[in-house]
Parts: structure tokens; sequence; C-alpha cells
């Protein structure tokens, strides 16, 4: 066994020895980066293969399917005495919004421009206030008093999600152009954006993947079976950051903040591990009509 192959084996232990155990967040991670760019539908028993590549025991894989498709995210089906496994239509949605965020280059460009949403009364009964609050936290605005505020900088799903938010309930959203960096907010971010964990989460990050990154510049040998362990394991780590991080620009960000620095790290390694892995899954991975078709275009644009 290889150092870097012992050390894929700790960094897969790490996460299955959590307690609790959420496999269900690992069985998501390999929906989104291996099966919805082929397809979208996988046999169950290509699931159970890689999961217990990852360390997860047939039965808990099991359940957690049967979990995740009664709670209405996956769709089972059967041909002949094979079940297959495909997301719903609002899992869907959720994978094209996340994936954006995933896998993009960068964050988005910043002019200046905040946003303010101002909620307004309305209805009572309905939850439509405590539906726009959850989809304001999850774009990133920052409660200041009565109002959320952030960088005007969002990406344009996430806008249609924020419109489509303030339909459901009323709300005075102001757009433009701010007074400068306001006295004071710089040093309030890590508070009002609730950054401090996540920092020490993209150090983390950073310290767990630095060594692999090296190793696999050093060319290590890397089994086909291992690059893709590493890379469903990189994804799933990544995810879980990136999905809580507000994105704002660098300019009201401490100066030592470690978010584009595990970006440049996770693509980094994701380009060293993407052929191998996809070559395993080309020979492994199984659909309703044999073995899975290629990726499509857009997983060689990823990071990209």
């Amino acid at each position: 066994m290889t150092p870097l192959s012992t050390t894929i084996n700790a960094l897969a232990k790490r996460i299955t020895d959590r307690r609790p155990l959420r496999a269900g967040s690992l069985v998501v991670t390999l929906f989104g980066d291996i099966v919805m760019p082929r397809g979208g539908l996988i046999a169950t028993q290509s699931i159970l293969d890689i999961a217990d590549m990852l360390g997860l025991g047939q039965g808990l894989v099991r359940t957690t399917l049967s979990r995740l498709t009664a709670d209405g995210m996956f769709i089972r089906s059967r041909a002949g005495r094979n079940s297959f496994y495909c997301l719903s239509d609002p899992a869907l949605r959720q994978y094209q919004d996340a994936s954006r965020v995933i896998y993009a280059a960068s964050d988005p460009a910043w002019e200046g421009d905040w946003l303010v949403v101002v909620p307004l009364p309305g209805p009572q009964g309905t939850g439509g206030e405590e539906r726009l609050s959850a989809t304001l936290d999850v774009l990133g605005f920052s409660r200041m008093g009565g109002a959320r505020l952030r960088p005007a900088n969002l990406d344009r799903a996430a806008r249609e999600r924020l419109d489509a938010a303030v339909d459901d309930w009323p709300a005075l959203v102001v757009d433009g152009p701010g007074n400068g960096l306001p006295s004071g907010l710089k040093s309030m971010v890590n508070q009002s954006w609730d950054l401090n964990a996540l920092t020490d989460g993209y150090d983390q990050f950073r310290r767990r993947y630095e060594p692999v990154a090296e190793a696999l510049r050093e060319d290590m040998p890397l089994t086909d079976a291992e690059a893709l362990v590493l890379r469903l394991l990189l994804i799933h780590e990544f995810r879980a950051l990136v999905l809580k991080d507000p994105r704002l620009p660098v300019g009201v960000l401490r100066s030592d903040w470690l978010g584009d620095l595990a970006r440049v790290l996770c693509k980094e390694i994701y380009a060293r591990v993407r052929d191998p892995s996809d070559r395993w899954v080309d020979g492994h991975c199984l659909g309703t009509d044999g073995p899975l078709p290629p990726p499509d275009h857009l997983t060689f644009k990823r990071f990209a």
C-alpha cells in the first residue's frame, strides 16, 4: 500500500467514523458528482459497490436510499430483477443550484453594489415568512436589525431564487450602490456572517488535502478505484463548506480568508483524479441499458 493509499483510507475513515454518520450526504455527493453527468440513473448494485469502497455497509446504504426516496429526493424504478435510482424533479433543481456553486471557477465579481431585503408584514400561518428567512440564510444575507444585507454579487440562479422567495412573502428589496464600504463593517464581517467556523473548516480542508495534492504532483501511483474514492471524498468535504459559504467579495473579507485557496486546491486534485475515476465508473457502473453513458461535456468545464 502506497503512502497515498494510506492517506485516502484515513480520509474515508474520518468521515465514516463520524457520529451520527450521514450516509445520505455521501450518497447525494455520489449522485451529484458521478451519476447526474451520466444520464442521472444508476443501478442499486452500483451504488452499493461504490459505497462499500467508501466503507459504508450495504444495509446502511439500502436504508438510506429508502429514506431518501420516502423524503422525495429519489425515485426508485425496476427493470427485471434489478432496481435503479434517479433524482426527483425537486432534487434535480437543488442539484443544479448546488453545482453552479460547487464547481464554479471563482466567486462572482462584485462592483460595490449591495442588496438589502426588509421583510414586511404578511398573512400569518402560511409559512411564507419562515421560507423567506430560510432562503435569505442560504443566500448569505446577514441580519442587520430588521433588515437582511449582502453584497449584490449573486449569480443568476441565486437571484432567481431570491425573487421567488419575495414573491412568496412581501418584502422591500433595495439593490444599488452603497456609499463605499461602511465604516466598521469589515471588522464585523466574521460575526455578521458567522465566518469563524467556516474559516476553520477551510483551514482543516487545506491541511487534509494539501499532502494529497503534493503526492499527486509527484506522480505517486493511484489506482482507478482509489481515484474514485478520493474524488468523492474531496467533493463531499468541499461541498459541505462551500454550500455554507456566503461567497462574499474579497473587499469585505478578512486578510487570512482561505476559501479561494481551498477552491484552487480542490480544482487541482479534481483535475488529476477525474480521468482515472471515470475509467472505473465506465467499467463497473450500470444503468438500465448496460454501462452508464459517458459523462456529458459540462463535466469537463467544472472549475473552468
